[in-house]
């Protein structure tokens, strides 16, 4: 809560909160989630955690601690711009983001969560990330997007690729409405196009289909804190229902793990 982002300012409660009625909806229909957590988070808010942590269908994993919004993050990815990438990265130097990593997978056990999935904050990651989090016993890392990745091996982790349209970037809600800036200045690797809700969860599903008849693993990234502000979850659940009816066939890359957040 303390990072004040744009879709908190649209809540009546905290994400957290959010993602555990997100998480009760999925387990109506025995689909289970992974919920990339800050370990801020886990500060702030450890009860509601806990209560996430205890939930059979909820695996939980790092979402690094502050979200790149310290001073030292910003003088790294400042030196990134000045230099053109010769040094520096949102990360902050391979040292700090050790210590951010470990921080994080401290403040989770805490909580009584075993860390073994992560995913950087907005996907930001550098040429020491995936090094870093294996020495720290991290095996799936879900920071690639793109319709074309595929499940591959990295530095000793398994690298899971968001290969369906993220709903943040593509979905209308909260701030992202037609013709707002959010909207006309995005690009990403699924284009630029943006959709409601009820579009997105069919677009989602016929990029699933895509990607299992070309026998690759597809993953869907679908925030609580977005899809509750879309349409308070209806067609999230419209996407469960799908998963468990096996319309959509989503192959676990560990432990049944089918939909991202």
């Amino acid at each position: 809560m303390s990072m004040g982002t744009r879709d908190q300012a649209y809540l009546d409660r905290t994400e957290v909160e959010v993602a555990i009625e997100y998480a009760e909806i999925a387990a109506e229909y025995d689909v289970p989630v992974t919920l990339f957590l800050t370990g801020r988070t886990a500060v702030e808010e450890p009860e509601r955690v806990e209560t996430l942590a205890a939930m059979d269908n909820v695996e939980i994993g790092g979402h690094n601690y502050w979200a790149f919004d310290t001073p030292v993050h910003k003088t790294w990815r400042g030196a990134e711009k000045v230099t053109g990438g010769r040094i520096g990265s949102w990360n902050g130097p391979r040292p700090f983001q050790r210590f951010e990593i470990r921080r994080t997978i401290q403040a989770l056990n805490e909580r009584g969560v075993d860390v073994t999935a992560w995913r950087d904050h907005a996907y930001r990651h550098d040429q020491y990330t995936t090094e870093l989090l294996a020495e720290e016993g991290i095996t799936h890392f879900s920071d690639a997007v793109g319709p074309d990745e595929r499940v591959r091996q990295e530095d000793g982790v398994t690298v899971v690729p968001v290969n369906t349209p993220p709903d943040h970037e593509h979905v209308y809600h909260a701030f992202r409405t037609p013709g707002s800036e959010a909207v006309e200045e995005f690009e990403g690797p699924f284009g630029e196009r943006s959709v409601s809700v009820d579009e997105w969860v069919e677009w989602v599903l016929e990029k699933t289909e895509s990607v299992q008849l070309d026998e690759g693993v597809a993953t869907v990234l679908a925030h609580p804190a977005c899809l509750w502000l879309a349409d308070e979850f209806d067609a999230f659940e419209r996407l469960v229902v799908a998963v468990s009816d096996g319309q959509a066939r989503m192959m676990p890359e560990s432990a049944n793990r089918t939909i991202h957040v």
